[in-house]
């Protein structure tokens, strides 16, 4: 199964941030609709499967 750290929407966490944890991210995708485009972001761990998200996307 694919993880969430193998999606091209998956940026880690910086060391130095506030809320680093070992593998933890942030899903970002760019969204649009009639009014523009806009930025949808949530937290989420590397290891979690991605067999239930329709956003997911292997990087190349």
């Amino acid at each position: 199964m694919a993880a969430c750290v193998q999606c091209k929407s998956f940026f880690p966490i910086p060391e130095n941030a506030d809320d680093f944890a070992e593998g933890k991210g942030d899903c970002v995708r760019e969204v649009k609709d009639e009014k523009g485009k806009y930025w949808l972001s949530k937290p989420v761990m590397g290891d979690m499967e991605t067999s239930k998200c329709p956003f997911f996307a292997e990087k190349v």
